[in-house]
């Protein structure tokens, strides 16, 4: 993530000076697309999708039910954590952590128990690495937060940007996990209060989009000069057409040659 950032403040120029706001900072159309990292780390066997289940087939993986109890007791409908909350059951968060390590996605699991393990894998260990080194103002006061591999799962270590890049990302193909992946900070999409699970992942995903772009905290589609987060150029070949894509969930589209500006992105904690 970090290398995103860097690349598109040093290759994009900024917006028209008559036309946006000082917090924007860059026209939709110029961003290149950033691959992910080279891969460091053997991603887990490929998932069998749901439809390839059978009579037999039973629901595979970890209970996510503690990790509900968490973000239930100490996160906000409108996504802001109490740390303090969970440094007071830091050992219900680390036996839910356990819990995932003993259990990885393998060739057996369905593709929506496989993306909503992972989902949670990785907001679980972000809140955990953020407990880790309390307090802090930012996640990016942290030493390489995305870069560490401080994620140890069945004896295997990962860090939070292989499992985003070398294992959501290219596994799974789901543009919307960018809504639901949850770096701790202000700018980012709201931590979901409940859990992911294989029965609600499409719905909570298509909620989570829709909620997070129709936010004009995030995202200010309906003046004469749109600005949207910068969600949208770091990812943005996930989106394919970005534009299109914010059409689907917004309540009025955005006019197909409208021109889209990213705001700032603010780093500061989500408390």
């Amino acid at each position: 993530m970090q290398d995103q950032i860097e690349y598109t403040q040093e290759q994009t120029p900024s917006a028209p000076v008559e036309d946006a706001p000082e917090s924007v900072i860059v026209p939709a159309k110029t961003a290149a697309a950033v691959a992910p990292p080279p891969p460091t780390n053997p991603a887990p066997a490929p998932i069998r999708s749901s439809d390839e289940t059978d009579d037999s087939y039973q629901n595979k993986g970890p209970s996510h039910a503690a990790w509900s109890e968490l973000l239930a007791s100490s996160v906000s409908k409108s996504g802001e954590v109490d740390y303090g909350k969970i440094r007071e059951n830091i050992e219900k968060l680390n036996n839910y952590l356990e819990t995932l390590a003993d259990d990885v996605p393998d060739a057996t699991w369905s593709s929506e128990e496989a993306l909503a393990y992972w989902i949670n894998t990785y907001n679980a260990f972000t809140i955990k690495l953020i407990i880790d080194n309390w307090p802090v103002k930012s996640i990016r006061e942290i030493d390489e937060p995305w870069d560490t591999k401080f994620i140890v799962l069945d004896g295997a270590s990962y860090s939070l940007n292989q499992i985003e890049h070398e294992i959501i990302r290219p596994n799974f193909a789901e543009p919307r996990i960018h809504f639901a992946l949850v770096c701790a900070a202000a700018s980012c999409p709201p931590l979901a209060t409940t859990a992911y699970t294989a029965e609600n992942l499409d719905s909570m995903l298509d909620r989570q989009t829709r909620n997070f772009i129709n936010n004009e905290e995030f995202n200010v589609t309906q003046e004469e000069v749109v600005r949207v987060s910068p969600l949208f150029d770091w990812y943005g070949e996930d989106f394919d057409d970005v534009t299109a894509f914010l059409n689907r969930y917004l309540r009025t589209d955005i006019p197909p040659a409208k021109q889209l500006y990213f705001l700032d992105y603010d780093w500061s904690l989500n408390d």
